[in-house]
């Protein structure tokens, strides 16, 4: 390994080896092994080197000088940091760019940073940016736009979920111009993941000073730049000229928002009036595999529906209730006839078997007698009334597997009324109903979920969770870089989540989306975060 080094030249983080010799003696796999060694800013080329092979090359997309037609919905957007939809991001991301970028393999790479080198402790972070990039008023993209953003994010008064997920950020040093340090509170070794979030977008420093409305002002560094903007309707984009990477493929993307219905969307695809999909559900999956001029695309994330109670809550409260619940559920029963049996069964703690950090934990199975016999030990021998509530966020799937939720309780005496309600409705409340059907989108790893949905505090906190043990183990998992030694601090935090009974998490669900037979270059992202400079059309 002699000779190698990081991006920037400087000398490789002391771990890089070990993990190197893990994967080469096949402890570790080959993924593994470059998602862990890119968050210490070892490149792509530099880590397969290590392992002797050779980086694959990404799909060339096909050069052309057409447009394409993405259906997506055209939400109401001013500030992107508070964004709460990844639909809206989809749309910025095409002029507004990140630190970093998780590829749709989830390999971390540089993008507005060309690199970055933790701190043996993982504590101090030091980062490199890019020269050169301009914004598209032409103002230099610098460390000063960094540090503008990093800032508001955690500022004490911001409403951004950035917040609560950066608030590990004690302090931004500006190096120079291209050169920043962020110093944390604890080690943290999935910071250049968490910069990808959606939420995480470079914004102009002078963003707030001009309004604070990117539509209205849609300064950007990316590859397009935004031409027009009707929410509910349509959005377009127009190729940039002095982009500072490769040219898109493509000289305009038009984003049509066609409905919530996707039967709608693929009709649209059938006609030709559209070429991408934002995504296709269980239900349109036998009509798109019929249709002479179009590719079903499909993947496997880690996304979910999470059937959650709040233990701040009454009946839920007595964690006995919580446990009878998940007791009586059945999830492979829902993955079954929910989804078809396309996908991977949960286990109710909210890591997939296949994120990095997963720890594998003893098989839950079902017990009706046991939830019956909780329910009588909390006072409720005759069962007891609940009501989930839920919002068919992203299609009738949902209502399926709570009613097979249902089903399963009713045998333990647990009686669940559906309390169905629109889509919009349901995001207005997801957070403060009792029991609730939330969907969650993938995460690259675990600890970037349960960090976000179940820290105490935490920013999208819909369960009310709070427990100190959970949070130290999630403490000891995140400053953790080998995944085999990480591995018994997300035992920890799993399971204290199972006993909780915090949620019935049934199911990991196959990803699906559509397009035409004449996109190339187009992948599924198990985030749906896609970059479209990347993708053309013949």
């Amino acid at each position: 390994m002699m000779g190698l080094r990081n991006n920037d030249g400087s000398p490789l983080h002391p771990a890089v080896p070990d993990l190197a010799d893990q994967a080469l003696r096949g402890r570790i796999d080959r993924r593994s092994f470059l998602r862990t060694v890119a968050w210490l800013g070892v490149n792509v080329a530099s880590a397969e080197a290590l392992l002797g092979v050779s980086a694959c090359a990404p799909e060339p997309a096909a050069s052309t000088k057409n447009r394409i037609r993405f259906v997506c919905a055209v939400q109401q957007m001013s500030d992107p940091a508070l964004t709460t939809w990844i639909e809206a991001s989809n749309l910025f991301r095409n002029s507004l760019e990140f630190l970093t970028e998780v590829d749709a393999d989830n390999i971390t790479r540089p993008y507005l940073a060309e690199s970055w080198k933790p701190s043996d402790d993982l504590k101090t972070w030091t980062f490199r940016l890019r020269q050169g990039v301009k914004w598209s008023n032409g103002d230099a993209f610098t460390a000063d736009d960094v540090a503008f953003n990093i800032k508001r994010w955690i500022d004490p008064k911001s409403q951004s979920v950035n917040r609560t997920t950066f608030s590990v950020i004690q302090a931004f040093e500006k190096i120079d111009d291209h050169g920043f340090v962020l110093h944390l509170s604890r080690p943290v070794c999935s910071l250049p993941e968490q910069l990808y979030a959606f939420t995480c977008p470079i914004l102009h420093r002078r963003f707030e000073a001009e309004g604070g409305d990117w539509p209205k002002n849609p300064v950007g560094t990316g590859p397009f730049e935004l031409v027009e903007y009707d929410v509910s309707r349509s959005a377009r984009f127009r190729r940039r000229p002095g982009y500072w990477g490769e040219p898109a493929a493509v000289e305009e993307i038009d984003y049509i928002d066609l409905g919530t219905d996707v039967a709608t969307h693929v009709a649209a695809l059938a006609a030709g009036q559209v070429d991408i999909l934002y995504r296709v559900t269980i239900a349109e999956l036998d009509l798109v595999k019929r249709l002479p001029n179009a590719r079903l695309l499909s993947g496997q994330a880690a996304h979910t529906l999470v059937m959650r109670m709040q233990p701040d809550q009454k009946p839920f409260d007595d964690k006995r209730v919580r446990q009878a619940v998940v007791a009586a559920a059945d999830p492979a029963q829902m993955l079954k006839f929910a989804y078809r049996g396309l996908g991977v069964v949960g286990e109710n703690h909210h890591v997939a078997p296949f994120q990095p950090d997963y720890a594998p934990l003893p098989r839950q199975t079902r017990d009706v007698a046991k939830a019956r016999r909780l329910l009588a030990q909390a006072g409720h021998p005759n069962g007891i009334d609940l009501t989930l509530t839920l919002g068919n966020t992203q299609g009738r799937w949902e209502q399926d597997t709570a009613q097979i939720l249902q089903q399963n309780c009713a045998e333990a005496g647990i009686r669940i009324k559906l309390n169905v309600i629109p889509a919009a409705e349901y995001w207005s409340i997801w957070d403060k109903t009792p029991f609730g059907l939330t969907y969650w989108s993938h995460r690259p790893l675990g600890v970037m979920v349960l960090d976000l949905a179940y820290r105490a505090g935490g920013g999208w906190n819909e369960s009310h969770f709070s427990n100190p043990a959970f949070d130290h183990a999630l403490d000891e998992a995140m400053a953790i870089l080998d995944p085999h030694a990480r591995a018994a601090a997300m035992a920890r935090a799993e399971a204290i989540l199972q006993d909780e009974a915090i949620m019935v998490q049934p199911y990991w669900p196959q990803k699906f989306t559509a397009v035409s037979d004449r996109v190339r270059g187009h992948r599924v992202h198990p985030s749906d975060f896609f970059r479209m400079d990347r993708v053309g059309i013949v």
